[in-house]
């Protein structure tokens, strides 16, 4: 009796340590299988980088002494800059090589220019075409004497197909988001007429308009533009492919 004790325990031991051993392989496995998923999911995501390769050339617009629009204290310089770093970070994010115009509170002139406006433009200008961007974006804000006019605007280079296209993109995109009814149009604008690479001009809605006014002060809705932008702007890519 005492013998087959001792054999029973003997198996009840064995029949543990395989119990153990399963687990243990189990836990294992099933530790492989969670860090393959992760590794696949993290491969994926810096893989998916749809604007790789790309560049674009963001113009905040004015800045400095040269606020722009400026109606019941609202500058027309600070919203543009806010928008555009938000963009920014949207299209770095997808892979784009992104440049900024300017990243402050500053213009582009140097000291002592007898116009800096002129001057600023210029420099603009000069930083699109030595930059050889894909694209370029200048976002700017409007102002009208009739202040029942709102909406945002997109305005293309005469002439440049690719502009056209851009343009026509950004502005369905544009209407969908912010219930905008305005259409996109050529315009006659420096940025546009002198810089080699195609590009828009965005008027991102009316300062003069007190409904337009309030909402581009708010982050979120500056954060809207930006998407809408961005979506855009992939948009523009993905048919150019």
């Amino acid at each position: 009796m005492k013998g087959a004790v001792i054999c029973c325990n003997g198996d009840v031991m064995k029949k543990k340590r395989l119990t153990a051993a399963a687990a243990i392989l189990f836990l294992c496995m099933l530790m492989g299988l969670l860090y393959h998923k992760e590794m696949e999911t993290a491969l994926t995501t810096m893989a998916y980088r749809p604007l790789s390769g790309i560049t674009i050339v963001l113009d905040a617009g004015h800045g400095g002494k040269d606020n722009g629009a400026m109606i019941s204290g609202v500058n027309e310089q600070d919203i543009n800059l806010s928008i555009i770093q938000k963009l920014k970070t949207l299209l770095e994010g997808s892979g784009a090589s992104v440049q900024l115009t300017r990243d402050g509170n500053y213009d582009l002139a140097d000291d002592g220019v007898s116009n800096r406006k002129r001057d600023d433009m210029k420099k603009r200008v000069a930083m699109i075409n030595d930059t050889t961007p894909d694209i370029f974006i200048s976002v700017h804000l409007n102002a009208y004497p009739n202040t029942s006019v709102h909406g945002a605007q997109v305005f293309y280079q005469k002439g440049n197909p690719s502009s056209e296209q851009l343009a026509g993109i950004l502005q369905e995109n544009l209407k969908e988001a912010t219930g905008s009814k305005m259409i996109e149009k050529p315009g006659d604008y420096y940025i546009l007429n002198e810089s080699k690479k195609p590009g828009v001009l965005v008027e991102c809605g009316f300062l003069s308009n007190a409904e337009d006014r309030a909402h581009l002060q708010e982050d979120a809705y500056q954060q809207t533009i930006a998407e809408t932008l961005f979506d855009g702007i992939l948009e523009y890519f993905d048919m150019m492919i």
